[in-house]
């Protein structure tokens, strides 16, 4: 059986070999199908399918700070609230975390390693171990006890080369010694801080807070918990929203309507690219589907030619059973070779995913073909060669062997049967790549849209820089306000600056919310409006193209001695007072100390709203405060660009500030463009896949309307001839042919129709301000597909009049 296995191989690989352009056209349809199948395959197992790389991650999970009505958000909370729930019976532990970068000197280029400060318990709630030495201690979360750090295997192989003296060695970071305890293990990753496209951290120190319930309003604390044997999410969300209710009460200055939110650490870290990555799945498994409508077309047309060599094969003893073998084994030949080229295209292409896709992949994860993703591409590649090979291998065995002998070379006809098959699979292919088409043409419609929205800034020309001052040198705000001046004069004097600003937190960043209270509105306490602060320098709404609606900016004269002013967006003063102007009047924000003796601020400016979350978000209320006022040690600067590029002034910039503080670090070095398309970068990514995906898929439908017209034609050439010399005219010759391949096309674009309406509803979460039944999107695209028909149609059928009446007798 082996021997009579490797000579059917060998026979295929001979025909296959004879059929050069069929042979050629059905690879790479396969290695296309296949190797987007695969890719997106491997992004789903990236995502959805592997494990979290911890100790049953299936018990850990986040508490977030969010709204009591709904028991849903994404607010930090305070350590003091964070304390709180630890006392609740469904979790076996929590510890606490924030995002941390501090600049690592002293030893080589001053550098921003990506770090975290963690509460007690963290690494325990892990479970991991260190490789060296140890991790914190419980005293060691105490103020002045905190300067101990622990590296990740990364970092401690990248800057110290494995030193493994390095426990016991000290570190200089922001200006500060810190003493090494322990390195982790090579496969240990911190959580992303924040979202899914942070760095792994390389770097740990304590968080090292008080508890004082003086700063329950303090909320700039992530936390981490894990689940008691045999608790649920829903159990643990219970109990904590149970204990923010009692804390509303206790607390009601700080606690009021604030609520906590229970989510699984694998759905707060891949729920959000999960909809986008089953589209994509469905995309691509409806394009290997339309791909192996087209090869089987194909391969019926070559078992209908191949007839006679199955006739005088029969004849020689052969069974149908061995005949319709043979036929599957050349079917499995093609889709295994297509499967390993589409494996191939899938290794390039991740990479390109990766640089252009990375909002879709965890933190510190990229896409691998592993064991579970070839599994995948070769079940791909058998249950291809089953749709495109089982019906001509069946339709060859079951030839009529008489028919076969009497009728030449070209084989017996297109019998009745056949013809409806091959009709049937060009409908089929037709209806998947309209509802692909629907798709992405929908995705097209939302980014368009979403791009066209006004950010509140002119992204343009813009190039950010972060700066974080080491509270080691410079403890005082005039101290920090003084090296802002320096570094914004010297930046200001480079060739090819316009202005330069500083910001506390960018647009489509970061956020910083505070609550607020106003003069002349009675807020009740603990119920303050939050808005959105910004602390700036006065050239940053210049550098940012930020206009100034009415009353002025800030100047060089708001400083730390003067009247405290504010700017608010005209959101906030619409909010805050309506049908008033907002100049001149005041709002105050806690300051640790009672209400009564919170400062107030006087409103001098009004600016336009700015995109703070998202571009599909609605605006939020938003205040400004001048640097002087309020100084922070960390701040973005945006330096605008004269000549239109502003990545020219990374370099200039960079030495700018190190000539001031050799020890200063840079980071996050991004253009205002780069952040504005990083915002949208999952629909924009999901559109440029889809729309591929569908232009291939089009493609393919395309070569399947031709290829059966094309062949259908070349069947009735004689008929053709015979009615042209009976006096047909060429229009009425061109209509009748026409008409099969249209009618054709229009079943196809009624079943599409019908299936896209009901599919592009599961798309909902990507679409923004299109309807998932638009019918501007819905008849535009079946005008497409309805004139890309009707040229695949046309063009056999032009070519067929082409030739004289004669000839087309004489043509069978």
């Amino acid at each position: 059986m082996p021997e009579t296995l490797t000579r059917d191989a060998v026979y295929g690989v001979r025909m296959l070999l004879k059929s050069p352009g069929v042979t050629l056209a059905a690879l790479l349809s396969l290695m296309l199908a296949i190797g987007a199948n695969t890719l997106i395959f491997s992004a789903l197992n990236a995502v959805l399918l592997t494990p979290l790389p911890y100790a049953e991650p299936g018990r850990l999970v986040l508490v977030w700070g969010g709204d009591p009505s709904t028991g849903q958000g994404r607010d930090q909370v305070s350590f003091t609230d964070a304390e709180d729930f630890r006392h609740s019976r469904s979790l076996a532990g929590l510890a606490v975390f924030m995002e941390w970068t501090p600049a690592l000197t002293g030893s080589g280029e001053p550098e921003r390693i990506p770090a975290m400060q963690v509460g007690d318990g963290y690494f325990e709630l892990l479970q991991a171990r260190p490789l060296l030495g140890r991790t914190f201690l419980p005293e060691e979360q105490q103020e002045g006890k905190d300067f101990v750090v622990v590296l990740s295997h990364g970092l401690w192989q990248r800057r110290f080369g494995g030193d493994p003296g390095i426990v016991g060695k000290t570190l200089t970071l922001n200006s500060r010694s810190y003493a090494v305890v322990g390195v982790m293990p090579p496969g240990f990753q911190s959580l992303p801080a924040p979202g899914l496209v942070a760095k792994p951290a390389e770097l740990y120190r304590p968080v090292a807070e008080r508890y004082d319930d003086g700063q329950r309003d303090s909320r700039h604390l992530r936390a981490l918990a894990r689940l008691a044997p045999g608790a649920t999410v829903e159990g643990a969300q219970a109990e904590i929203s149970a204990i923010a209710a009692r804390l509303a009460r206790d607390f009601p200055s700080s606690n009021t309507n604030r609520g906590a939110h229970v989510v699984s650490l694998r759905e707060d870290t891949v729920g959000p690219v999960r909809p986008a990555l089953l589209i994509l799945l469905g995309a691509v498994a409806a394009l290997l589907l339309i791909a192996c409508a087209n090869i089987g077309n194909l391969l019926l047309a070559r078992a209908i030619s191949r007839e006679r060599e199955v006739a005088i094969r029969t004849t020689l003893g052969a069974t149908r059973g061995r005949i319709t073998r043979q036929f599957l084994i050349e079917s499995l030949i093609l889709s295994l070779t297509g499967g390993a080229l589409g494996l191939v295209l899938a290794a390039w292409g991740r990479r390109v995913f990766e640089a252009f896709g990375p909002r879709l992949l965890p933190a510190g994860r990229g896409l691998e073909i592993d064991g579970r993703v070839l599994a995948f591409t070769t079940g791909a590649s058998l249950l291809a060669s089953l749709l495109f090979g089982a019906v001509p291998a069946l339709r060859a065995a079951r030839a009529s062997l008489g028919r076969a002998l009497k009728q030449g070379s070209q084989g017996s006809g297109d019998g009745p049967d056949r013809g409806r098959l091959r009709a049937l699979l060009v409908i089929a292919e037709i209806a998947m790549s309209l509802v692909l088409v629907a798709c992405a043409a929908l995705l097209i419609r939302s980014v368009s849209r979403l791009t066209a929205i006004d950010p509140g800034f002119d992204p343009a020309g813009r190039l950010t820089l972060k700066v974080w001052l080491p509270s080691a040198r410079y403890p005082t705000g005039p101290e920090q306000t003084a090296f802002y001046d320096r570094m914004l004069a010297k930046v200001e004097t480079l060739p090819g600056v316009a202005t330069a600003g500083l910001v506390s937190t960018l647009p489509l960043g970061d956020f910083d919310r505070v609550s607020i209270d106003a003069e002349g509105l009675a807020i009740p306490e603990g119920q303050e409006p939050d808005v959105d602060r910004y602390i700036v320098t006065p050239g940053y709404l210049s550098a940012m193209g930020i206009p100034l609606k009415a009353g002025r900016g800030f100047t060089t004269g708001d400083r730390e001695t003067s009247a405290p002013v504010v700017l608010v967006s005209e959101t906030l003063a619409r909010q805050l007072w309506p049908g008033r102007s907002a100049l001149g009047l005041r709002v105050r924000m806690p300051n640790g100390k009672p209400r009564e003796e919170w400062p107030w601020r006087t409103v001098v400016g009004i600016v336009k709203d700015v995109k703070q979350y998202a571009l599909d978000r609605e605006n939020t209320p938003q205040m400004y405060l001048p640097q002087a006022q309020a100084p922070t040690n960390y701040m973005t600067l945006v330096v605008r660009s004269r000549n239109g590029d502003p990545t020219a002034l990374a370099a200039p910039v960079r030495s700018a500030i190190r000539s001031l503080d050799p020890d200063q670090a840079v980071f996050d070095v991004q253009t205002m463009e780069e952040i504005l398309m990083g915002s949208i970068a999952l629909r924009r990514f999901s559109m440029i896949l889809l729309g591929g995906f569908a232009g291939l898929a089009l493609v393919l439908a395309a070569v399947g309307i031709y290829g059966v017209m094309a062949y259908s034609v070349s069947r009735r050439t004689r008929e053709v001839g015979i009615r042209m010399v009976l006096g047909a005219q060429r229009n009425d010759v061109l209509l009748l042919i026409l008409g099969r391949g249209l009618l054709l096309a229009g079943s196809g674009l009624g079943i599409g129709l019908a299936a896209a309406l009901g599919t592009t509803r599961l798309m909902s979460a990507l679409l923004f301000e299109v309807s998932p039944t638009d019918p501007f999107t819905f008849a535009a695209i079946t005008l497409l597909l309805a004139t890309v028909a009707l040229a695949a149609c046309y063009l056999p059928a032009a070519k067929v009049l082409e030739l004289d009446p004669l000839e087309a007798l004489r043509a069978e």
